[in-house]
């Protein structure tokens, strides 16, 4: 496992700018991680070997990764999820080693602090000890909101580079809309299989589960139908032109209302509804940090935005620790 390299804040011209086909074909593989590369290549208008050769070097930079994302619907169902600010003065070597625990889920450094999401499958008696193990690393734990429910998470989000057409040239027709869910402890299975490799053909999959090639197609896909397994493309933001980040937190009459017409701003890539006085918890990224009225405007009416923290740096995201560029610099399999 790698340690997060600190390095100095990203300066606005280091970073090199995705090309129009690198943000279609990421975009593409957040839609449907497994599409094979032609249907990939026809949504993209390129041929497949080239579509083959933009993906190998995204990968070889780790400008983009593939991921296998544990979703709302698992956390509802086996997951308790706190949410922990730690004061700014917590050096970093003490956030290295909050960083490298599985249950991270994320750490971002923030304008208040750093902020990390902490996961327990063992109830909320396990999630407070979570807490206390982080603050026996030397971390000082400022606060910790619970979350009464994860509306949308970093899995959900999407470039939005390919269009409506294009998002359809990508769809399977054989693979189902709705179907039934696997048991969990398949889609554990499945999940364990396919953290290393999103992309792993049926065939290896077939061989890690002991069932045959068509049920494990059958079986992976249904997990995905059902929401209980996400499979898709993380990138470096800076990369893809998001250069700025910010932790929105608010009030709202309807706050269950209010946290789901969030996660529908194209802006929001991790929501969430925590036992707390202002409960309403968004993360937002931009181009720019001037856009902010226009994205709270576009929550609509009946919300209160009581904070705002500027997130300075992303240090973890869904076990992957991340550089000073938001590339992919190591990864902690996540065990919560």
């Amino acid at each position: 496992m790698r340690t997060i390299r600190h390095m100095a804040p990203l300066d606005d011209g280091d970073a090199r700018m995705l090309g129009e086909l690198d943000l279609a074909i990421v975009h593409a593989l957040q839609i449907d991680a497994r599409a094979p590369w032609t249907r990939v290549a026809a949504a993209v208008g390129a041929d497949a070997a080239t579509v083959a050769r933009h993906w190998q070097a995204l990968r070889d930079e780790s400008t983009a990764w593939l991921t296998a994302w544990p979703t709302p619907e698992r956390w509802s169902s086996s997951t308790d999820v706190a949410v922990v600010l730690l004061d700014p003065r917590t050096t970093p070597d003490v956030i290295d080693r909050v960083s490298a625990l599985p249950w991270v889920l994320s750490a971002d450094e923030t304008s208040a602090g750093c902020l990390v999401l902490v996961a327990s499958s063992g109830g909320l008696a396990q999630l407070g000890e979570r807490v206390r193990e982080i603050a026996a690393l030397g971390a000082r734990v400022r606060r910790m909101d619970v979350a009464a429910a994860i509306t949308a998470e970093d899995s959900g989000w999407r470039l939005r580079v390919l269009s409506r057409q294009q998002q359809r040239a990508l769809r399977d027709p054989n693979r189902p809309d709705e179907a039934r869910a696997p048991r969990p402890d398949i889609v554990a299975e499945l999940a364990e299989a396919l953290d290393e490799d999103p992309r792993m053909p049926a065939a290896s999959v077939a061989k890690m589960l002991g069932v045959s090639e068509a049920t494990a197609r059958r079986t992976v896909d249904r997990a995905v139908a059902a929401g209980l397994l996400r499979l898709g493309c993380d990138v470096a933001m800076p990369a893809a032109g998001y250069r700025r980040g910010a932790v929105l937190w608010a009030r709202a009459t309807d706050a269950e209302a209010a946290a789901g017409h969030a996660a529908r701003l194209p802006e929001a890539h991790r929501v969430g509804i925590l036992v707390g006085r202002a409960p309403l918890f968004v993360c937002v990224r931009a181009r720019s940090l001037t856009a902010l009225p226009a994205i709270e405007e576009a929550w609509g009416d009946g919300v209160e935005v009581v904070d705002r923290w500027t997130v300075l740096r992303s240090i973890k995201r869904n076990g992957h620790l991340l550089d000073a560029e938001g590339r992919s610099a190591g990864r902690v399999p996540l065990r919560w």
